[in-house]
């Protein structure tokens, strides 16, 4: 009966709000970790105001994972209906692209048939216990990344005082919420206390290796023996060798190490400012001594400042002999690669030599997007205030926009 129930929704039906926690920087929590950000409606609220957001620093995981928003969202799949913040998803799906939503259903298959049982007319769950955590802990960052903000590193507000004044001031990069609760070990017990026959722990920054507290949580599974049936993933920025946590993660069953590389020398310098190559090469090179235990991975943040490059960082992958996954920005909405001029999309494609068949359609896929002009026109000014303050020249490093110099210069009044 429930095999037909989750059959009858299989096209709105998604497993992850019923067993997955995705928290952010800034400790809101949304149904999945690819839930359209710049929706409000994707992030837990309370009862009584859509506008008073639940916070892992004061509010619990129950109250969270049971809020009115996260309720609605799996009342709409019972129902067969698509939620509007899952749109990301089915876009793809529709596009004849893989989604995280297909990639969940069939990681996690076997907990479907618990899903529905486990779940109470109005969309809240009996019982709360998760299979897959995301854990995106704080904001500490060694690296201010130019398609980044405050919200995920820190660092960022070293620059913040450039975009005064600016129409950026009081979008992407406002910030007004300060909080440690990565720091609280009281969240770690209570997450502990909800993860009976966890599969899966996904770890993200900021910088997690410079977020030392994270590692009372993986001694807890160490410690009562179930680590090595959990997979563990970590997103890091290779810019130093994680000494500390070695020992920690060979206790786990599957060790992912997903290195978050956008570009190659003096071009990941700009994109991930202020990067070090020879430091991450070195990183990489010790890193590298441990893939007969860990899978390592490379995971390339793609945006209009490196996807001129994107298939010589194919070539980088290639002869490092390391797999790799795109990830394509799609907010802040200036950075899409949809925004980057006819001429420059049409040398991308004419060039291709090392990306495989699925990673062309994907970039085919959003280099094809509709381009929003005021977007366009916000990208050109953000680069340029950013150049200001940062004293870089952006053609300097990504000598591809060399050609439109001019649309990044001051504009007379």
């Amino acid at each position: 009966m429930v095999e037909q129930q989750t059959d009858n929704i299989k096209d709105s039906f998604c497993v992850l709000p019923w067993i997955h926690l995705a928290t952010h920087p800034i400790g809101t929590v949304t149904p999945c970790c690819v839930t359209e950000m710049k929706n409000s409606m994707s992030t837990a609220t309370t009862e009584e105001s859509d506008m008073e957001h639940l916070f892992l620093s004061k509010d619990s995981l129950e109250s969270i994972t049971n809020s009115k928003r996260f309720k609605a969202v799996r009342k709409d799949m019972m129902n067969g209906v698509k939620p509007l913040v899952c749109q990301k998803c089915f876009k793809y799906e529709d596009q004849g692209v893989g989604s995280k939503r297909q990639e969940a259903n069939t990681l996690y298959a076997k907990h479907i048939k618990d899903c529905l049982p486990n779940t109470n007319p109005d969309g809240s769950l009996i019982k709360v216990n998760y299979k897959y955590v995301e854990l995106r802990l704080g904001t500490v960052c060694n690296l201010k990344c130019t398609t980044c903000n405050p919200f995920s590193s820190n660092r960022w507000h070293q620059d913040l005082p450039g975009l005064k004044g600016t129409e950026f001031e009081n979008d992407y990069y406002k910030v007004d919420i300060k909080t440690e609760w990565y720091r609280d070990y009281k969240f770690y017990d209570e997450l502990y206390s909800k993860c009976d026959n966890l599969q899966e722990i996904w770890i993200n920054g900021g910088e997690p290796t410079l977020i030392k507290e994270h590692a009372y949580f993986l001694e807890k599974f160490i410690e009562d023996g179930s680590s090595k049936d959990i997979d563990l993933h970590y997103s890091l920025n290779c810019t130093q060798f994680p000494d500390k946590f070695i020992e920690i993660w060979k206790n786990f069953k599957n060790i992912r190490i997903h290195l978050s590389i956008d570009d190659i020398e003096e071009r990941n310098y700009y994109v991930r400012f202020p990067s070090d190559w020879n430091q991450i090469m070195k990183s990489l090179n010790k890193i590298l001594k441990y893939r007969d235990i860990f899978t390592l991975e490379l995971c390339q943040t793609v945006s209009c400042l490196n996807v001129f490059n994107i298939d010589n960082f194919k070539k980088f992958a290639d002869d490092s002999n390391l797999f790799i996954a795109h990830n394509y920005v799609h907010y802040p909405d200036h950075m899409h690669v949809s925004l980057i001029p006819d001429e420059m999309k049409a040398k991308i494609l004419s060039n291709i030599k090392y990306l495989e068949e699925h990673e062309i359609h994907k970039l085919k896929v959003e280099l094809d997007r509709k381009p929003n002009l005021r977007d366009a026109d916000r990208f050109y000014s953000f680069i340029r205030i950013m150049d200001r303050t940062r004293n870089v020249k952006i053609y300097d490093y990504l000598p591809e926009w060399e050609p439109y110099k001019d649309k990044f210069k001051i504009k007379a009044i």
